[in-house]
Order: C-alpha cells, then sequence, then structure tokens
C-alpha cells in the first residue's frame, strides 16, 4: 500500500537529501578557503613557572567565541566556529610542540604565549606529518589510534596541576610536571617510530554549564525541578479543588541541604565539579597515534601512553578512555563464535578504521564525539614543561634572544 503513495513523501526525502548534500558543499568549501599554518613552540631553558600560566593563554583564547553561528552564515556560507589543535610530537625520540592555526588568528596565538612565555622560541614550521606516507597502514608502517572521551559526565573533572603540585611541592625544582612521563616515553622512540597527540579545541559558551549544575544536584541529593506543562497544571488546580487537595504552596518542605550530611568523599567531588564549571570551556577532542615500522611496532609503547593518561585519574572524578567507535581496533562479526575472539571481516573492519581516524588526524578535523575541557584541564594536557623535565632529546631554545633598539633604522 505504502507504495502507492510514493509521491507523498518523495519529495520530502528529495528535499531533505537535497539539504544535506547542499549544507556539506557549503561547508566543505569553507574549509577548504581557510589557510593554516603550522606553529612551531620551542620552551624556553628556564621554566620555573607552574602550568597555571599556560591556563592564562587558553582563557585568551576563548576569545574567540562570540556566539553561535547565525543560521545564514551556516547555510549560505557554510561558516563554522574556529578551532585550534595543540599537538604534542614525539618523532624518533625527539619531542616537538606545535599549534596549528587559521592564519588570521596567528598573531593572537603567538602574542598569548609570549605573554606568558617571553623566552620561548616560534616559527612556521612545515608538516611533519608529511613525512609519513599519506595513506596509512600499508606494507611498511602500522598504526594503532584513537579518540579519547570521558569515563563521567562532562562536569567531572581530571586530576588536573594543582594536585601534582600538593604531591610533591611548589618548590619549582621539586615539583613534579603532568608532561613528564610523556617526555621520557617519547624519547625512549627508535627511528621510524612516532607518538602523536592532538588536542582539537573550540570555544564555548555556558550551556555545558547549565547541564553540568543537574550533576551538581545529584551530588547534594536535591531532585531535579521539572517543569510542569499544560496538563500537569490542570492537574494540579483539579486535585486542589477535591475534598482534601493540598495547594502546591503548601506541600511538605523536604529536609533543606547541608554540606554536614555529604561524606568527605561527595564533599570533595562537589568541589571540584563546582571548581570546573567556574571556569571557561572549549568543546575538545583528544587523539592518540602510535605508528611504526612493522619491524619495530612496539606495543609496549601504546600501554605506557594510555598508563600516562591514568595520571589524571582520582576516585570520584574523571579519567579517560578509548572511544570505542574510533579506537582501531575490531573484533569483526560474530567475534563470540570464534576461540580466537575475531570473528568475520576482522581485518578489513580494522583497515578501514585505521585509515579513517590517520585522516582524521592529518586533516586535524574536528572530532564528532567532544568532551568539555576548561582552561585548567588544558593547562594541564599542553603547557610548556618545566625545567624538571629533563628527558633526553628534548629541544628547548638554546639562548634567550633580546629585543632590538627602539628607532634602530632599517637600511
Amino acid at each position: 500500500m505504502l507504495a502507492h503513495y510514493w509521491w507523498t513523501f518523495t519529495p520530502f526525502l528529495l528535499f531533505f537529501g537535497a539539504l544535506d548534500g547542499w549544507l556539506f558543499y557549503v561547508r566543505k568549501q569553507y574549509l577548504l578557503s581557510i589557510k593554516w599554518v603550522l606553529l612551531e613552540i620551542k620552551p624556553p631553558p628556564d621554566v620555573q613557572k607552574s602550568p597555571k600560566i599556560a591556563e592564562n593563554i587558553f582563557a585568551g583564547l576563548h576569545a574567540l567565541y562570540t556566539g553561535s553561528v547565525s543560521w545564514k552564515d551556516e547555510f549560505f556560507k557554510g561558516k563554522v566556529q574556529p578551532w585550534l589543535s595543540f599537538e604534542i610530537v614525539g618523532n624518533g625520540g625527539e619531542t616537538n610542540f606545535y599549534i596549528r592555526t587559521p592564519e588570521d588568528l596567528r598573531n593572537l596565538i603567538e602574542a598569548q604565549i609570549f605573554a606568558q612565555y617571553p623566552d620561548a622560541e616560534i616559527k612556521i614550521a612545515d608538516d611533519y606529518i608529511t613525512q609519513l606516507p599519506e595513506y596509512l597502514p600499508n606494507d611498511e608502517y602500522d598504526l594503532f589510534g584513537t579518540e579519547l572521551v570521558f569515563t563521567r559526565p562532562d562536569a567531572y573533572p581530571i586530576k588536573t596541576y594543582p594536585f601534582f603540585e600538593e604531591e610533591s611541592g611548589k618548590d619549582e625544582f621539586k615539583r613534579t610536571d603532568p608532561l613528564a612521563p610523556l617526555a621520557e616515553i617519547m624519547s625512549a622512540l627508535e627511528s621510524g617510530e612516532h607518538i602523536w597527540l592532538q588536542l582539537t579545541i573550540r570555544a564555548t559558551g555556558d550551556a555545558w554549564v547549565k547541564e553540568a549544575k543537574t550533576e551538581v544536584d545529584k551530588i547534594i541529593g536535591k531532585e531535579p525541578k521539572v517543569e510542569r506543562g499544560s496538563l500537569g497544571k490542570v492537574v494540579d488546580f483539579i486535585d486542589l479543588l477535591l475534598p482534601g487537595g493540598t495547594p502546591v504552596h503548601e506541600e511538605k518542605k523536604k529536609d533543606e541541604f547541608s554540606l554536614q550530611k555529604l561524606t568527605p568523599g561527595q564533599k570533595f567531588t562537589l568541589d571540584q565539579v563546582e571548581n570546573k564549571i567556574s571556569k571557561l570551556g572549549f568543546k575538545s577532542g583528544y587523539r592518540f597515534f602510535y605508528i611504526a615500522r612493522k619491524d619495530r611496532f612496539h606495543g609496549s609503547h601504546i600501554s605506557a601512553v594510555m598508563g600516562m593518561l591514568k595520571q589524571f585519574y582520582l576516585n570520584n572524578l574523571n579519567s579517560f578512555k578509548p572511544n570505542k567507535k574510533t579506537i582501531t581496533k575490531d573484533k569483526g562479526w560474530f567475534s563470540w563464535l570464534f576461540p580466537s575472539d575475531k570473528g568475520f571481516f576482522y581485518r578489513e573492519r580494522e583497515y578501514r578504521r585505521k585509515w579513517h581516524l590517520y585522516q582524521k588526524y592529518r586533516e586535524r578535523a574536528f572530532v564528532g564525539q567532544f568532551i568539555i575541557l576548561n582552561t585548567e584541564e588544558l593547562a594541564t594536557l599542553f603547557h610548556l614543561p618545566g625545567i624538571g623535565v629533563k628527558a633526553p632529546a628534548f629541544p628547548r631554545v638554546e639562548a634567550k634572544k633580546g629585543q632590538p633598539p627602539a628607532g634602530l633604522p632599517t637600511r
């Protein structure tokens, strides 16, 4: 019977199909029109400050958020919210820091970095990704990759740099740097091995704060406020008219919230959640890649990086886990039937996952499933390491550069 009425629903299908096609086209044209630059940042030789100064950098970059993109700009121009890519890269034992940004935002990026790290060195770099084949895996290289997501809702923070400072002391020479384990892992890489961490961020408004406050209500045991619809209000009115009905404003009040009723663990969690939502937030994506020649592929490096990420875990708070939708592991179809736990077409499906995620990394594409990181969390994950990080092959600025005197003739 449905086939007889094809003429009623076919126009709608064609309309929405054409709409999706148009939006994809204009968005693609807009992204292709953006001129990107890759900035390499070399840390100063004597960073003696806390990662907190990097938090000021991210706070300054939140100025990129000026509100939601209008539907006109989105529909006719394909415009999207700008995003940046912060990358920590280990190639053959050497560690480098990069920021990929639209060219028109370069001055803003450099100004924010120099304001906090005056002796750092910033230059436009050739893209390190071009050192490897455009399409992987192949006969020579294999890879593992994943996008990382949270184990709990966005309202819960990860363990951030203040905890590391509390554990090791305020002395800059004794302070534990959250990136120290990663620097050691990357310094152990051999030629032909690569570890890449890519943090894509996009400034956002306060909608996530409103959602996070529902988590605060759960912690303190407060029932979420339910908005009564028209039908509910009618029922309340009828209940009021019936014998024994109780007016809404005379309902028995529940016990008021008191901090004394919370356990120490609940108080700690509440403090950390409220601290997170008090700071500026970014929609974020976190990618991890290990790429190596097949004869030098060491799975232990994957375990080492995943173990490094465990240092950001605290009981009752948040932590990272691989996104099952993007991880480059696939058991295939009906894997439960086989003793090896590898089902039909697992090689083909795994290859497709690897190829797709590798292309997303090369494009610095924004993730499909983002997480919310605030400025404190971002500063923990990306900052210029302090003087206490002395991993081999860790490049730093070799000498401080002075500014030229004012009025110096150019000819």
